[in-house]
């Protein structure tokens, strides 16, 4: 099965923070809904108009930028 994009952006904190993803201080829901970002990240390749989409904020002191395909880049 397929990663969540919420899943995704928690495994890829705790590893840049070499922890477990349970240890992260603050869940990501704390931050930005799961359920919606899932919704705005899941664009099909037939002229979606979300395929274009980039969301970027802010989570434990990274910025996560999340592509309409759902592809994530944390910084």
């Amino acid at each position: 099965t397929e990663r969540s994009v919420a899943t995704a952006i928690v495994e890829r904190i705790a590893a840049a923070e070499g922890i477990d993803p349970l240890d992260l201080e603050v869940p990501l829901y704390d931050v930005i809904d799961p359920d919606a970002l899932e919704a705005l990240t899941n664009a099909s390749d037939d002229g979606d108009a979300r395929a274009d989409l980039e969301l970027t904020f802010s989570y434990s002191g990274y910025i996560v930028t999340v592509g309409g395909r759902g592809n994530v880049e944390i910084y």
